[in-house]
C-alpha cells in the first residue's frame, strides 16, 4: 500500500495473447456489479469470452465491487492474465473471478512474463478456485501459477490448484505462487511492495517452489513485504522447496501441508528462511513425505535468516516426519549461505514435533536441529525431537557447532536411543557429543527442564505422532500458544511439549516417587539459580507436586510451592536447605527423599582436607570436585588441600577456571600419592585435571590414570592463559599401546584441549613449572603448543619441564612450538618397554620457538622392548625453528645413547632451523644387536641452508651394526651456513661405511672433512667411556682431555663446574685417571703431647687424606694438597700410627695408600712427687721436682694455711722439711711450679703432697 498519486496515473498497457477483435479505449467508464465469464458465449452484455477480455473491462477503474462468475465447465482458457493497477479499487471496490473449478492455460517463452495469472501492482484482486496449468516442457519455457509483484496488496488467491513441470535442469523457471519485486527468477533483487495478501487453501503440485514471498533489495536496506498470509495449502512435488521467504515483516505460513512427490528426488527444503525475515509466525504446518534418491539430503526447515529485537519470528506446532533417504536428514537446520545473510537469530522455535524415525531406508546421519553457525537470541522450548532411524554414523537431537548466544533451550523432548548407529546422542556442542539429557543439561548448562524419554507416539504408521506417556504430560511452559496444530485448545498452566496438546491416563494412587534431582549442581556458590526435578517417579493425569524445604534432612518441612502440574520448579537458594517432593494422586499423599543443596560461601584461606571417606563440610572436602566448586564461591587468601593418604581413588575430574589468585594468594593440592582416574569420553574434556586460566596453583603427588577411550586422554591440561602454576611429583598413566594421531598426553600447555601440539591458537601460558613428574606410556610426554607463525613474538613465555621421567611415550617426550624462553632441563626420557612403536623424538622443537634451553637431558634406550623395530628415532629434533640472533636455542649437556632397531637413527637431526647452538652433546649410537640397520647420523641437517647454527664441542660416537652407512655429520645440502668445530666424530662400525661426513658426497676421513672448511679443530679418537653398561658415558682416554673449546656452558650435565680456558667435549667434563705413587711418610717431630708427620708429594693427586685406623679418613691438618699433617692431645708417651692416601685425578680413579708410619710422644719432663718423709733415716728425706729436660725452673712450696715456707730456681733444689731453721709439720702442703723446656715448651703445674715423719 505504497501507491503513488494513485487514481491520477494509472497503467494502460495490457497484453493480450487472444485475438479479442475489440478493445475498451481508456476513457470508458468506471465499472461495477457482477458479471459472467463464459468461453461459449461471445463477448456482450455482461458476459465476457475470456478472462483477458473481462479485464480489458476494468480499464478506466473500478466504482463499486466487481465479481465474475466464470461458468462452470467452460473453457480451458488458453491465455495469459495480467492485471495492473486498476483505479478505484478498496476494501469495499474489490474484484472478485469465481471460477468454479475452470481451468486456464498458457505456454509463455517470456523471462519476464512468466506467468499463467499475473497481478501487476494491482489490489483487492481474489481469485476463488481457479485451476491453472502453465504449459511449459522444455527450457526456454516458464511457467508461474500466480504472479504478484509492484505493490500488489490486499489480494486473494484460494482455493486453486496449480499443476506445474519439474524440470530439474531449469528450476528458476516453474514455480506455483510467487510473490517478489521483479519480473524474472523468484529470488532476484527487487523491492516487492506486496502486503496483506492471503494465499489459502490452494493445492500446488510440482515445479520447484510450491510458495515463494520475497523482497530482496538491489542494495541497501531491505524494504520488507508486511502481513502476507499462506494459510491451509496443500503444496506437494515441489522439487526443491516446499515455500521460501526472504525479507518478509509480519508473515503467517500456518496449516500448509507440504510433502514430496515422485519428482521430489533431490534435496528437498521445505520451508526455507533466508536473508531477513521478522515478525513471521510459521505455525501448524506439516513437513512430511521427502523419499529422496541416494546421496540427497533432507530439511524440514532450513533457516538462514536474521531477525530484530522485539520482532522475533515464530516456527510453532508444526510436525516434520517420514523423511526417507539414504543420506543425512535434518528436521531444522541454519547455515550462513555467505555475506550478507545470517544464521538464525531472534527466533522462537516451540513446540514442535521432529520425527525421523523411518526404518525402511537404512541412512547416514540425522540430526533434530542442526545449527552450523553461531545463533542469537533463539529459544527452544516445548520441542519433541525423536529419531530411532538406522543411521550407519550419527543420530543426534541437537547439535550447535559454535556456541550460541543470548540462547534458551528448556522443557524438550529428545529422544534418542542407542541402537546400531556408532552414535546416537541428545546432543552435541562444538565437538563434544552427550548421551544422555544428563550429561548434556551438566556441560551446557541448558536444557534443565527436558527429558529423553520415549514420548510413546500413539501410532507412528499410521503418522499419528500425538504423545502417550505419562512422564512428559504437562511438562511445557505457556509460550502464549493458545492451540496446538489440531485446533484443540491448549492449557495456559501446564501445555504439552510438541505440536499436540494431549491428555495421559489418570494417575494411579500407588505413587511412585522417584528421586529428585538439581541443576546445575547440589554444590553451589551463594546467588544462582537452580533447577529442581524429579526422575523415576509415576505420573498421570490429576497428579500434582508440591516442592518443600527443610534446615535438616529428617526435620520439619515447609511447602515452597502451590501444587504443580509438573514436578519441575526453579528458585535461588541462600542456605544449605533440603529439598523435597510431595506427590498428591487423589487422597493419596508420598515423599520423595530429600536432596541437599549446600550453599557455599567465600572460603577462608587456610588449610583443609580431601578426604573421600568423610562428606563435604567443615574443613573437609569428600572430592576434588567439591573443593573446586569452594573455591569458585571466592577465597580469602592462600588455601591449602591436604588430601588423606590412603583415601580414594578419585573418579572424577579437577576443573579449575581462572581464581582470584596471586603470588600471595596460592591454592595448594598435596595429594601424598592419592590416585585420580577419569575415562573422557569427549576429546575436548579428556584431561584428569585442567587448570583452564588458572593462576599460582599447585598440584603435588597425584597419581593419575586416564582410562577408557581408545584415541584420546590427557593427565594434565594447562590452557587458556594459565600462569605460574605448578606441576610436580606427579604420576601420570596412559596406555603403551597408543600410537599416533590419537590425542594421548601426559602434560599438556595447549591452546586446544583436544590436540596436544597444535600451532593454531595461542595458549597464553606463562611461568609454569612442570618438575620432578613421571609420564608412563601415552603419545606425548609433556608438551607446550601455541601459535607458531610470526618470529621473535612472544606467546608461551617462561615453562620450564625440568627433572622429569618420560618413559615409554610413542612419538614425542617433550614438544615444543609457539614458546619463547623456556627451559628443557634434565628430563630422562627413555622406551624401557613400550613394544608398539613409531616415529620418536626424545626432544622435539618445531616451528617459531626462541629463546628455548634443552639442557641436561638423558634421551636413552629408544625402543629397548622391541630391538627388531624399523621405527626412526631422534635423540633432539629442531623441525623449522625459527628463533632469532639475539634468543637463539641453546641444546646443551644433553646424553643421548642406545638407541634399537633397524630404522633409522639421529643423535641431532636439524631441519631448516636457524640460530641453534649444539654445544657440548654426547651423542652414541652403539646398538649392535639388530641384523641390518638403515642410516645412522650422529648430526643431521637437511632443507634450507643454515643461518646461525653451530655444532661445537659435541661428541659423536657411532659403533651400530648393520651394513647401513654411519655418517658423523650429514648435510643433504651445501650447508655454507654450518659452522660445526671442536667436535669428537669417532665412527666405528664391522660393517657399513664408516663416514665422517657427507657435504653432496661422502667423506670417510676426518683429514678429508676438514678440507670441507668445517670442523678444523676436530678429533676422531675413541673416548672409552667409563661404563656403558651402567649409562656413564664419561671418557677415560688421557688424548681425550680438555679438547674443547669454550662456548659460554659453565657447568656438564652433572652440574660439575667447566674448565673455562679448554673445556672438556660432550656433556662431561672430566679428569683422566693419571698414574700415581705411594706417599712416603716420616715422623717430622714428637713432643710430649704432639707428633708431626711429613710426606713426599705425590705428582698427579688432587689431595691427601689421612687416617689413624686406615678405615675413616680426613683432610691433612695443613689442608687437602698439605704434605704435613699434626695430631695433638696425646699424652706423654702415646703410640700412633698414620697412613695417607694419596687421591686420584677423579673420583673414581684408583687412589694410593702409604705404608703404615708410627710415632710415639716423648715422657713428659716434670715430676712432682706427692708425699715425702724429712725424718733423717736417707730414704726420701728431701721434696725436689724431677727433670731430665727442664732448662729453667721456678717452684714454690705453701703451708696449708697459704704461708710460703720454701722457693727456688735451682733445677737441683730440694726442701728438707724445714721453715726458719724448724722443723715443718706433718700434713698437706701446695707446690707451684713453673719453668721451660730445653725445646723451648712452656710448663707450669700445681699440686698437693703430702709430708709425713
Amino acid at each position: 500500500m505504497r501507491k503513488i498519486l494513485r487514481g491520477h496515473v494509472f497503467n494502460i498497457r495490457f497484453l493480450f495473447t487472444l485475438c479479442l477483435g475489440f478493445a475498451y479505449a481508456a476513457t470508458n467508464a468506471q465499472v461495477s456489479g457482477t458479471f459472467t465469464i463464459n468461453s461459449a458465449v461471445a463477448t456482450g452484455g455482461t458476459n465476457f469470452q475470456t478472462f483477458s477480455a473481462a479485464v480489458a473491462s476494468l480499464s478506466a477503474g473500478v466504482n463499486g465491487a466487481v465479481i465474475f462468475n466464470v461458468q462452470a465447465g467452460s473453457g480451458p482458457y488458453n491465455e495469459q492474465v495480467i492485471i495492473n493497477s486498476i483505479a478505484g479499487t478498496s476494501a469495499a471496490n474489490t474484484i472478485t473471478f469465481n471460477c468454479n473449478g475452470v481451468t486456464i492455460k498458457y505456454l509463455s517463452t517470456n523471462f519476464n512474463q512468466r506467468a499463467v495469472v499475473k497481478l501487476n501492482g494491482a489490489d483487492y484482486v481474489t481469485f476463488d478456485n481457479l485451476t491453472v496449468t502453465p504449459l511449459a516442457s522444455t527450457g526456454g519455457q516458464y511457467g508461474y501459477g500466480f504472479h504478484l509483484l509492484n505493490d500488489a496488496d490486499n489480494n486473494t488467491i484460494k482455493n486453486c490448484r496449480i499443476t506445474n513441470l519439474n524440470d530439474y535442469n531449469n528450476t528458476d523457471d516453474h514455480e506455483g505462487i510467487v510473490i517478489n519485486g521483479n519480473n524474472g527468477v523468484s529470488y532476484d533483487v527487487g523491492n516487492s511492495l506486496c502486503d496483506n495478501n492471503l494465499i489459502q487453501n490452494n493445492t500446488i503440485t510440482g515445479g520447484s517452489t510450491g510458495i515463494t514471498l520475497s523482497s530482496i533489495p538491489a542494495s541497501g536496506a531491505g524494504v520488507f513485504m508486511t502481513g502476507n498470509k499462506v494459510i491451509g495449502n496443500t503444496i506437494s512435488n515441489t522439487d526443491v522447496y516446499g515455500i521460501q521467504m526472504h525479507y518478509n515483516d509480519g508473515a503467517v505460513i500456518d496449516g500448509n501441508d507440504l510433502s514430496g512427490g515422485p519428482a521430489a528426488v533431490y534435496n528437498m527444503f521445505g520451508i526455507y528462511l533466508d536473508y531477513y525475515n521478522q515478525s513471521a509466525n510459521i505455525t501448524n504446518n506439516r513437513i512430511h513425505g521427502y523419499h529422496v534418491n541416494a546421496g540427497s539430503v533432507t530439511y524440514g526447515f532450513y533457516i538462514c535468516s536474521q531477525g530484530v529485537a522485539g520482532k522475533e519470528c515464530t516456527i510453532s506446532n508444526n510436525l516434520i516426519y517420514d523423511f526417507q533417504s539414504n543420506w543425512t536428514q535434518y528436521g531444522i537446520y541454519s547455515q550462513v549461505q555467505g555475506a550478507p545473510k545470517y544464521g538464525a537469530t531472534y527466533l522462537n522455535i516451540y513446540n514442535n514435533t521432529i520425527s525421523l524415525d523411518d526404518q525402511s531406508v537404512a541412512g547416514n546421519v540425522a540430526y533434530g536441529m542442526y545449527f552450523v553457525d553461531t545463533i542469537t537470541n533463539v529459544n527452544l522450548m516445548n520441542n519433541i525431537i525423536t529419531i530411532t532411524r538406522n543411521s550407519a554414523t550419527e543420530n543426534i537431537g541437537l547439535v550447535f557447532r559454535k556456541p550460541p548466544k543470548q540462547f534458551a533451550s528448556q522443557r524438550n523432548v529428545v529422544f534418542v536411543p542407542a541402537g546400531t548407529v556408532s552414535t546416537a546422542a541428545v546432543g552435541k556442542y562444538l565437538s563434544l557429543v552427550y548421551n544422555t539429557m544428563a550429561a548434556w543439561q551438566l556441560a551446557t548448562g541448558l536444557d534443565y527442564y527436558s527429558t529423553d524419554v520415549n514420548p510413546s507416539y500413539t501410532s507412528p504408521a499410521a503418522f499419528n505422532f500425538r504423545p502417550q506417556a505419562q512422564s512428559i504430560d504437562n511438562l511445557a511452559a505457556n509460550v502464549g500458544l493458545t492451540t496446538d496444530i489440531a485446533g484443540a485448545v491448549r492449557s495456559t498452566v501446564n501445555p504439552d511439549p510438541g505440536c499436540y496438546e494431549f491428555t495421559s491416563p489418570a494417575c494411579a494412587t500407588s505413587i511412585t516417587p522417584g528421586v529428585p534431582n538439581v541443576l546445575p549442581d547440589s554444590i553451589l556458590c551463594s546467588g544462582p539459580k537452580i533447577s529442581l526435578g524429579l526422575t523415576g517417579n509415576s505420573a498421570g493425569g490429576g497428579q500434582t507436586y508440591t516442592w518443600q524445604s527443610s534446615t535438616s534432612a529428617t526435620g520439619t518441612y515447609t511447602n515452597i510451592t502451590s501444587p504443580l502440574g509438573f514436578p519441575y520448579f526453579e528458585t535461588i537458594p541462600t542456605t544449605t536447605l533440603y529439598y523435597r517432593v510431595a506427590l498428591t494422586c487423589g487422597g493419596s499423599t508420598v515423599f520423595s527423599p530429600a536432596l541437599r543443596v549446600l550453599v557455599n560461601t567465600t572460603l577462608n584461606g587456610g588449610t583443609y582436607t580431601i578426604n573421600s571417606a568423610l562428606p563435604t563440610g567443615g574443613i573437609n572436602f569428600n572430592s576434588f570436585t567439591d573443593a573446586a566448586r569452594a573455591l569458585q564461591c571466592s577465597f580469602t587468601g592462600s588455601v591449602v588441600f591436604n588430601v588423606a593418604s590412603g583415601s580414594g581413588p578419585y573418579n572424577e575430574q579437577l576443573i579449575l577456571p581462572a581464581l582470584a589468585t596471586s603470588p600471595t594468594k596460592t591454592i595448594t593440592f598435596n595429594c601424598n600419592g592419592v590416585t585420580m582416574r577419569y575415562a573422557p569420553t569427549s576429546s575436548t574434556q579428556s584431561s584428569l585435571v585442567r587448570l583452564d586460566g588458572t593462576d599460582y596453583v599447585t598440584i603435588d603427588s597425584l597419581s593419575m590414570d586416564v582410562q577408557g577411550s581408545s584415541t584420546f586422554g590427557l593427565g594434565v591440561l594447562l590452557t587458556n592463559d594459565a600462569d605460574h602454576n605448578t606441576i610436580k611429583r606427579c604420576t601420570v598413566n596412559l596406555s603403551n599401546s597408543t600410537l599416533s594421531p590419537l590425542a594421548y598426553g601426559g602434560i599438556v600447555i595447549s591452546s586446544s584441549a583436544s590436540n596436544p601440539i597444535t600451532n593454531t591458537g595461542y595458549n597464553n601460558c606463562d611461568s609454569n613449572l612442570i618438575i620432578n613428574n613421571t609420564v608412563n606410556g601415552g603419545v606425548y610426554g609433556i608438551t607446550i603448543a601455541s601459535n607458531a607463525i610470526s618470529p621473535g613474538v612472544a606467546r608461551s613465555v617462561g615453562n620450564n619441564i625440568v627433572n622429569n621421567k618420560l618413559k615409554d611415550n610413542s612419538k614425542y617426550g617433550v614438544f615444543v612450538t609457539g614458546a619463547s624462553y623456556c627451559t628443557i632441563d634434565s628430563n630422562d626420557i627413555s622406551q624401557p618397554t613400550r613394544t608398539a612403536l613409531e616415529y620418536f623424538s626424545g626432544v622435539c622443537l618445531s616451528e617459531v620457538n626462541f629463546g628455548i634451553s634443552v639442557s641436561k637431558n638423558v634421551i636413552h634406550n629408544l625402543g629397548e622392548n622391541n630391538k627388531l623395530n624399523i621405527a626412526q628415532f631422534d635423540g633432539i629434533k629442531s623441525n623449522d625453528v625459527q628463533p632469532t640472533s639475539t634468543a637463539p636455542i641453546m641444546v646443551t649437556n644433553n646424553m643421548i645413547y642406545t638407541f634399537r632397531g633397524s630404522g633409522l637413527q639421529y643423535g641431532i637431526d636439524n631441519y631448516s632451523s636457524d640460530y641453534v647452538k649444539y654445544y657440548h652433546n654426547t651423542i652414541s649410537l652403539d646398538d649392535s644387536s639388530s641384523g641390518d640397520p638403515s642410516l645412522t647420523r650422529g648430526y643431521g641437517t637437511f632443507g634450507d641452508p643454515s643461518v646461525g647454527t653451530e655444532v661445537k664441542d659435541n661428541i659423536f660416537v657411532i659403533r651400530r651394526g648393520g651394513i647401513g652407512a654411519k655418517y658423523g655429520v650429514y648435510s643433504n645440502i651445501n650447508d655454507s651456513g654450518l659452522v660445526a668445530n671442536y667436535n669428537n666424530y669417532y665412527i666405528h662400525s664391522y660393517s657399513g661405511a664408516n663416514l665422517i661426513g657427507f657435504l653432496t658426497k661422502d667423506y670417510p676421513l676426518l683429514s678429508d672433512w676438514i678440507k670441507t672448511r668445517k670442523d678444523s679443530s676436530s678429533i676422531s679418537i675413541d673416548p672409552v667411556f667409563y661404563d656403558v653398561a651402567k649409562g656413564d658415558y664419561t671418557p677415560t682416554k688421557i688424548q681425550f682431555e680438555n679438547k674443547g673449546f669454550n662456548v659460554g656452558v659453565i657447568t656438564d650435565l652433572l652440574n660439575a663446574t667447566r674448565n673455562t680456558t679448554s673445556p672438556d667435549m660432550g656433556a662431561i667434563e672430566f679428569t683422566v685417571c693419571r698414574p700415581l705413587t705411594k706417599p712416603m711418610v716420616s715422623v717430622e717431630s714428637q713432643e710430649t703431647n704432639v707428633i708431626k708427620f711429613a710426606w713426599t708429594a705425590v705428582p698427579n693427586t688432587t689431595g691427601y687424606r689421612v687416617s689413624r685406623d686406615s678405615l675413616n679418613w680426613a683432610i691433612p691438618s695443613s689442608g687437602a694438597m698439605g704434605l704435613t699433617h699434626t695430631v695433638t692431645g696425646l699424652k706423654p708417651t702415646d703410640k700412633i700410627t698414620l697412613w695417607v692416601k694419596a687421591l686420584g685425578t677423579r673420583v673414581d680413579c684408583p687412589e694410593y695408600v702409604s705404608d703404615a708410619t708410627p710415632g710415639q710422644a716423648l715422657t713428659d719432663g716434670v715430676f712432682v712427687p706427692n708425699t715425702f718423709t724429712p725424718n733423717n733415716d736417707s730414704r726420701n728425706d728431701k721434696f725436689m721436682v724431677y727433670s731430665n729436660v727442664v732448662k729453667t725452673i721456678h717452684w714454690m712450696v705453701f703451708s696449708q694455711w697459704g704461708e710460703k715456707v720454701f722457693e727456688s730456681n735451682d733445677i737441683f733444689g730440694a726442701w728438707d722439711g724445714t721453715y726458719k731453721g724448724k722443723p715443718m709439720p706433718v700434713g698437706v702442703y701446695v707446690y707451684v711450679v713453673s719453668g721451660m723446656l730445653t725445646d723451648g715448651t712452656k710448663v707450669s703445674q700445681k699440686g698437693t703432697f703430702n709430708l709425713v715423719r
